[in-house]
C-alpha cells in the first residue's frame, strides 16, 4: 500500500472516551457528594446534552464551530454543571467541577479494545504514524503518552485552532507532515469529522466501525474495519 502516514483519531478509535466520561461523571458527583445512580447519571447526561446542543457543539461542519469549538467548549461545560448543581439544589463552585471533570478525563487511558498498543506498534513497524484529535490540550497530551514513542506527529484541535473536519485543520496537518494527502490513510470513527473532513482534503480513508452502525448521510469512506487488527492484513493490500 502506497501510504507514507496512517492518521488516527484518537477519541472512539484508539482511546475509550465513554469509559473516560463515565469516571469523570463519577468524580463529580463524588464532588457533590451525590450518589452516583442510575438517576444521577441520567439527570447528568440529559443536562450536559442541553448544554452542549444549547452551544450548538454538535454542528461541527459549521465554520463558527470549527474556528471556536474550544471556546464554547469550556463555556459548556461551565452552564453543564451550573445546571447540575442546580437541579440537585446545591451550592458548589463551578469552576471546581469543571476542574475536576477534566482532571478524570486526563487520567482515562482505557483503549477501545485489547491489543490496540500492540496493533500500533506493528504498524509503527512498517508506517509513519499521526495522531489527529479534537480535544483541549490539557486532556489530550496524558491521556496519549503511551503512544508517543511510536508517533512522529500529534494535532490536537486546541493547539491547530481548529477542529476536524475544518479544511484548515486538515491543510496545517498534511503542511506539517510535508506530504500529498494522498500519501495519508486517515482511520477514524466518526464519519462526519474523521472521515468526511479527510476525504474532503483528498486523503484516503478507513471508518473505524466496531458497532456495524450505517453510513446514512453517505460519506463513502474508503474502507471499513470493525477490530483496529484489521488493519494489520488491509495495510499489505492495495485500495
Amino acid at each position: 500500500m502506497g501510504f507514507s502516514y496512517l492518521v488516527f483519531d484518537v477519541d472512539g478509535t484508539l482511546l475509550n472516551f465513554g469509559h473516560a466520561y463515565a469516571q469523570a461523571q463519577k468524580a463529580v458527583a463524588e464532588k457533590l457528594g451525590a450518589a452516583y445512580s442510575a438517576e444521577y447519571i441520567e439527570l447528568d447526561e440529559k443536562l450536559d446534552w442541553k448544554a452542549w446542543r444549547e452551544f450548538g457543539l454538535e454542528n461541527t461542519a459549521l465554520p463558527d464551530i470549527q474556528a471556536n469549538y474550544h471556546t464554547y467548549y469550556y463555556r459548556c461545560l461551565r452552564r453543564h454543571f451550573t445546571y447540575l448543581v442546580e437541579a440537585l439544589g446545591l451550592e458548589y463552585d463551578v469552576d471546581k467541577l469543571v476542574e475536576c471533570y477534566l482532571g478524570s478525563v486526563a487520567a482515562s487511558q482505557e483503549w477501545m479494545e485489547p491489543g490496540t498498543l500492540a496493533i500500533y506498534q506493528k504498524l509503527a513497524a512498517q508506517y509513519k504514524l499521526a495522531l489527529a484529535t479534537n480535544g483541549v490540550s490539557r486532556v489530550q497530551r496524558p491521556r496519549i503518552e503511551p503512544l508517543l514513542p511510536y508517533t512522529k506527529s500529534v494535532f490536537i484541535s486546541e493547539e491547530m485552532g481548529y477542529i476536524k473536519p475544518a479544511p484548515a485543520f486538515f491543510e496545517k496537518m498534511l503542511d506539517s507532515l510535508g506530504c500529498c494527502p494522498t500519501d495519508c490513510l486517515m482511520v477514524g470513527d466518526s464519519l462526519s469529522n474523521d472521515i468526511a473532513g479527510a476525504k474532503a482534503a483528498g486523503m484516503h480513508t478507513c471508518w473505524y466501525n466496531p458497532k456495524g452502525k450505517e453510513d446514512t448521510n453517505r460519506i463513502g469512506p474508503g474502507c471499513t474495519i470493525s477490530s483496529l487488527g484489521d488493519l494489520l492484513p488491509l495495510c499489505c493490500q492495495d485500495f
